[in-house]
C-alpha cells in the first residue's frame, strides 16, 4: 500500500515537474528597458517592461523574432528575442564576484561604457566632418566661380579701357578735322572778300582816271 502511493507520488512528481524543466530560463541583456507585449509585433499592447537582469522564462517562440514568456511575477507577454540571452547579464554576474574581481568588473564595464560613449561622438564628429566637408568643396566651387568671374571682367575692363582710348582718340580727330574744314572755309570766304575787296579797289581806281576827260 505505501509503496503504491510512494509510486503514486513519484508520477505525480514527475508529471508536475515534466513541463517545468522543459522551460528554457532567459535574461534581458545588459543595459536595456524591454516592452512586454500582449502579440507577437509592435503594434500589440504593452503589458509590461523588463529591465536588465529580469529572468524570462520562455514558453513559446515565433519563427518571425518574437517570444513569448512569463515574468517572475507571474505575467506573460511577448517580448523580441534578440534582447534576450541565455548567459547571466553582467551585472548578475559581478555581483558574485569577490571585492576585488568586482572592482576589475566594474572598471570593465566603466571601460564598456566609456568605449559606447566615444564611438557616439566619434560618429557625431564624422558627421560633422563631413559636413565642413561638404562647405569646403562648396566653397571651393564658389572660389573657383569668383576667379572666373574677376577674369572676365577684368577683361571687360580692359576692352572697355582700350575702346574709351580709340573713341577719345576719334574724338579729338574729329574736333581737327573740324576745325581744319572750318579754317577751309573761313579762309575761302576771306579770299572771296580780299579778291571782292581788290576787284572794286581796282574799279574804284579806273572811274577816277576816267572821269575828267568826261568833263
Amino acid at each position: 500500500m505505501n509503496a503504491r502511493r510512494v509510486a503514486l507520488w513519484v508520477l505525480l512528481a514527475c508529471l508536475v515537474a515534466a513541463p517545468v524543466a522543459a522551460q528554457e530560463v532567459f535574461y534581458v541583456t545588459d543595459q536595456l528597458r524591454i516592452t512586454v507585449r500582449s502579440g507577437p509585433s509592435l503594434t500589440n499592447k504593452v503589458v509590461a517592461m523588463a529591465a536588465t537582469g529580469e529572468q524570462l522564462t520562455l514558453l513559446g517562440q515565433e519563427t518571425d523574432g518574437w517570444a513569448l514568456v512569463r515574468l517572475p511575477g507571474g505575467k506573460e507577454g511577448w517580448v523580441l528575442t534578440r534582447f534576450m540571452t541565455k548567459e547571466r547579464p553582467a551585472r548578475l554576474r559581478l555581483a558574485e564576484l569577490d571585492p576585488a574581481n568586482k572592482d576589475m568588473a566594474h572598471s570593465l564595464e566603466q571601460l564598456h561604457s566609456d568605449n559606447r560613449r566615444l564611438e557616439g561622438e566619434l560618429s557625431g564628429t564624422e558627421s560633422k566632418l563631413a559636413d565642413l566637408t561638404a562647405r569646403y568643396d562648396k566653397l571651393q566651387a564658389d572660389a573657383a566661380d569668383v576667379l572666373a568671374l574677376k577674369k572676365r571682367h577684368q577683361k571687360l575692363k580692359a576692352q572697355y579701357e582700350q575702346q574709351n582710348k580709340e573713341l577719345k582718340e576719334l574724338v579729338v580727330e574729329n574736333k581737327s578735322m573740324k576745325f581744319s574744314s572750318n579754317l577751309k572755309w573761313f579762309l575761302a570766304g576771306a579770299g572771296v572778300l580780299v579778291v571782292g575787296w581788290l576787284m572794286g579797289l581796282a574799279l574804284h581806281r579806273r572811274k577816277k582816271r576816267w572821269n575828267p576827260s568826261i568833263y
